[in-house]
């Protein structure tokens, strides 16, 4: 009875030796990233995504994620490239999303200022929530408070055309 129970952590801890707790991570995020730009897709646009929308939104939300995880594993290595590489890294990707939620070409630079300076202050807003967050895991409010204000800002941002 009690193995019984305890079948689904069994499967969990099966699936995270055979690809890694990194790479169960992995995928956890790019799922969640995926689910979380669709949702924002269609509350900037008001309709469902069509298919070529989706396409775009899997490329940048795997493209954000293939970030985080650089960023993590630059860490260790130099603190200073890792957050410069963040920090630009991150700050492309918000670009390409906002031009998608737009209906713009994918690479597009923004063509008001406001625009890019609401681009980097939701970018700086999200890589400072994180490095907290690194720094100490016990602060996960820090990153909350990070994402929730760059999805604030990048919703804003998201109107002005």
């Amino acid at each position: 009875m009690v193995l019984g129970q305890a079948y689904p952590i069994l499967q969990l801890g099966a699936i995270s030796s055979r690809v890694g707790i990194t790479g169960l991570a992995v995928i956890f995020l790019a799922v969640f990233l995926l689910a979380e730009h669709i949702i924002t897709q269609v509350d900037a646009t008001g309709r469902f995504i069509s298919g070529k929308q989706f396409v775009e939104i899997l490329t940048f939300s795997s493209l954000e994620s293939a970030i985080w995880v650089v960023w993590l594993k630059l860490i260790p290595v130099n603190g200073i490239l890792a957050i410069t590489f963040f920090l630009a890294a991150l700050f492309v990707e918000h670009h390409i999303a906002d031009n998608v939620k737009k209906g713009l070409s994918f690479f597009k630079l923004s063509s008001t200022r406001l625009v890019f300076t609401g681009l980097l202050v939701l970018t700086i807003s999200e890589v400072v929530g994180a490095v907290v967050w690194v720094g100490n895991q016990n602060l996960l409010a820090v990153l909350i408070i990070g994402s929730l204000l760059e999805h604030y800002i990048a919703r804003n941002v998201g109107l002005i055309r």
